[in-house]
Formats: C-alpha cells, structure tokens, sequence
C-alpha cells in the first residue's frame, strides 16, 4: 500500500510542478499584454488563455497541497479537544472531504464529456474547454485518494502524516 501511496504522491508532486508553470504562464502571458498593449498590439486571447491556466493553477494545485496540509485548517478549535474528540472530528473532517471531492469530480467528468461532444471551445481563440475540466476532475479524484491516506493515518502509526 506504501508503493501506491508514495506513487500518488508523485503524481501530485508532478502536478504542483505543472499548476506552478501555468502560475509562471499567466504572469507572463499578462505582463506581456500590457507591455505590448503600449505599442498597441495585445496578445489575442489573453483573457481566454488566463481562465485556462487559472483552472491548471487551481485544479492542479490541490491533491499536493492536501498532501502537505497546506491548506486551511480550523486549528484552534481542534486543539482546545481530547485527543478521542480530535480523532472524532478529524474523521468526519476527511469523510466530507472526501464525500465532497467525489462528488466535484464524479460531476466534472461527465461534464467535460458533453463539452467535447459539443465541441465547446472558447470564444476568442477556439481552445476546447474539456481538457482542463478533465484534468480538475481527475485532480479532484486523486485528492480524494489524498484525503483516504490522511485518513487511514489517523488510527495508524503515523504513516498517513508524513509530508
């Protein structure tokens, strides 16, 4: 089950790395609009282009940041509890994360079907809009594969508390 886990990981790991570039591209894709607005001639797209990678940025960005426990969390409330009710509410917490992200996901994907069956592409420059709601669905699943390692953790030996 480790190899599964830390395989996950990786896959994670991997796509932080892409939802940072698509962070990079944004920058870049936005300061050089305005740049080459001053000579009048913006980049055709740049409003389709910065949704698109805004979805990377998030989407992308979330299983590893679970991993990591970067996210928010209600600590001081946690921390005034037994350990017993800690445990209680640390459950519930990953059962509903994880009951939530199934569901995201489990809508995206039959959703980004219909948008390639339609053939829904972005106005500006005709980008499909399918493979980012794929790539945020399939995000959403292997968080909550994220969520079950966190979980198990909690009344293991600390296996699922590692970074």
């Amino acid at each position: 089950m480790k190899g599964f886990f830390g395989a996950i990981k990786t896959l994670s790991h991997y796509m932080y790395g892409i939802s940072g570039v698509a962070l990079v591209g944004i920058m870049l894709i936005t300061v050089g609009d305005v740049i080459l607005r001053i000579f009048n001639r913006p980049i055709a797209g740049v409003y389709d282009l910065t949704i698109f990678l805004a979805g990377i940025v998030i989407g992308f960005a979330i299983p590893f940041s679970t991993w990591r426990r970067a996210h928010v969390r209600i600590l001081f409330l946690i921390e005034k509890v037994s350990s017993g009710w800690r445990k209680v509410l640390m459950t519930l917490t990953y059962i509903l994360g994880i009951f939530m992200f199934l569901a995201v996901g489990r809508s995206l994907l039959p959703y980004g079907l219909r948008l390639y069956q339609a053939g829904e592409v972005s106005m500006t420059i005709h980008l499909p809009f399918y493979p980012v709601v794929f790539g945020i669905g399939v995000s959403c699943f292997i968080n909550c594969i994220v969520l079950f390692h966190q979980l198990i953790g909690i009344f293991g030996e600390g296996e699922g508390h590692e970074s």
